[in-house]
């Protein structure tokens, strides 16, 4: 078991669209600042025969609030900036006294040629 510590995340709201020529477009716009216990920081990479592609995970556990509460009620609606980087929630796990959430995030970069 790795030790969790405090650190610094955003908490973003993500909007769909489609712009003037038909494309999607995703505007992430910030929704509040807080402190997350960071937890179980796992990097891998996948290589194929002509790609690479880098996968994270990471668990952030804040405390259960309104907003989180909604947070694990529309997770598709929701990123989490932590290290420069946007992550997206996977998963969500409540605590069972609901005096805490946990969400499972992950990052995936741009595939790399090989």
């Amino acid at each position: 078991m790795g030790i969790a510590r405090y650190e610094n995340i955003d908490v973003n709201n993500v909007t769909n669209g489609v712009n003037t020529y038909g494309e999607q477009t995703t505007t992430i716009s910030l929704w509040f600042r807080t402190r997350a216990t960071v937890a179980d920081v796992n990097n891998n990479v996948r290589i194929s025969e002509r790609y690479r592609v880098y996968s994270d995970l990471v668990n952030l556990t804040l405390n259960y609030t309104p907003n989180t509460k909604q947070m694990v009620d529309q997770q598709n609606l929701y990123s989490i900036t932590w290290r420069g980087y946007d992550w997206r929630i996977i998963d969500c796990r409540e605590s069972n006294d609901r005096m805490s959430v946990m969400f499972v995030c992950y990052r995936n970069d741009p595939v790399t040629p090989v």
